[in-house]
């Protein structure tokens, strides 16, 4: 079967969760199943760092700004995909805005199956603007969408009326390591979604001296890195980092934090941290609870409540045997529920449903 995954962006260029996670499960998909897997991305100036054991077509765009870079990609894609469509048996979109809506044109037009996937910001960030609405909805309407956790399938299904909304999570890799250190960790991109100000505030007001890893780069980064001096918090910003070194960086750890205030799906960080055997300390936001079983494998917290994240990481900081215990249980969670083999089989099955409807 021949699989056409689109995603606006791509790594090296951008390393997020959505790109990180569509790099590897089409590698996955490709070396683990017998689709022929092409991935449609954004073309970006120099050469080609990839050599994937799949296809990969990057896709011209104008690169004036943001909005006419996405507009570009978008127009030239789906006149892309039209003239692909011949060779083309089901259509994955990694994201519900845009993509989701090629997907909806494509298949109006030639008759090709699809789906889209709900990553988070392509929801949460898109749902209230009126004609962003309207696409997300035509493709609720029209056809399986899935979310990355149940929590985030209620989100959908409180404000729209989907036509199948099903739930199938991230994959993640299990490495044969697990942390033994004795840092906090913060992975991700820094922007003001991901709270991270509220990481630095809680420890400085913990009276604990463990020291903050923070990997990841972003628009925020100078003035975090300002507070952190100013709170007198032991941080070290290290940079963006490629995806296959995130782990080295998660074996330094001695328990993981994500205090995002806005706009998460599933985010990888946390199931990879988990896969090392990291406790985690995170927000309740769309699919982390699910993840998450408070007081066994970390703790689920409010939403830029400072006080209440300070209390578990100076809970977690002076007490190894629990940290071990949860750290222990977190991998346990990952292996069984977000291995690729699991993932990449759930995914087939609806690869194969769909390509039998049609």
């Amino acid at each position: 079967m021949n699989v056409a995954i689109v995603v606006k962006e791509f790594p090296p260029d951008v390393i997020g969760g959505t790109e990180t996670q569509t790099l590897r499960m089409a590698h996955e998909l490709q070396t683990r199943t017998d689709h022929d897997v092409t991935v449609y991305t954004k073309a970006y100036p120099g050469p080609e760092p990839h050599d994937p054991p799949f296809e990969l077509v990057r896709v011209p765009n104008l690169r004036t700004s943001d909005v006419v870079s996405t507009l570009t990609f978008v127009l030239v894609c789906l006149v892309s995909l039209l003239r692909d469509s011949r060779r083309i048996d089901v259509l994955h979109c990694m994201m519900i805005y845009p993509i989701g809506f090629v997907g909806y044109l494509v298949s109006t037009l030639t008759r090709v199956p699809y789906f889209a996937w709900i990553r988070g910001g392509d929801y949460y960030f898109m749902k209230e603007n009126p004609v962003k609405r309207w696409t997300i909805d035509r493709v609720l309407r029209d056809t399986v969408v899935l979310a990355q956790a149940d929590n985030v399938r209620y989100d959908v299904e409180r404000e729209f009326a989907p036509r199948d909304i099903r739930v199938i999570g991230n994959g993640v890799d299990l490495p044969d390591v697990v942390a033994d250190g004795d840092h906090l960790v913060f992975v991700g991109r820094l922007k003001a979604q991901k709270g991270v100000e509220y990481l630095l505030r809680a420890v400085g007001s913990a009276d604990v001296d463990t020291p903050v890893l923070v990997v990841g780069d972003g628009p925020e980064r100078d003035s975090l890195e300002s507070l952190a001096d100013e709170l007198g918090v032991d941080a070290t910003f290290v940079g963006e980092v490629p995806p296959e070194r995130v782990t080295e960086y998660l074996c330094r750890g001695a328990f993981f934090v994500l205090p995002s205030v806005r706009g998460e799906g599933l985010p990888n960080a946390l199931l990879e941290a988990m896969a090392v055997g990291l406790p985690v300390v995170a927000t309740d936001l769309a699919g982390i609870g699910d993840v998450i079983e408070h007081g066994e494998t970390g703790y689920v917290v409010e939403p830029g409540n400072v006080e209440e994240l300070s209390e578990r990481i100076s809970a977690l900081s002076r007490d190894e045997a629990t940290r071990r215990l949860m750290g222990d249980a977190a991998r346990e969670y990952v292996t069984e529920r977000h291995s690729w083999a699991a993932i990449t089989a759930e995914i087939d099955a609806l690869y194969r449903e769909l390509a039998t409807d049609t």
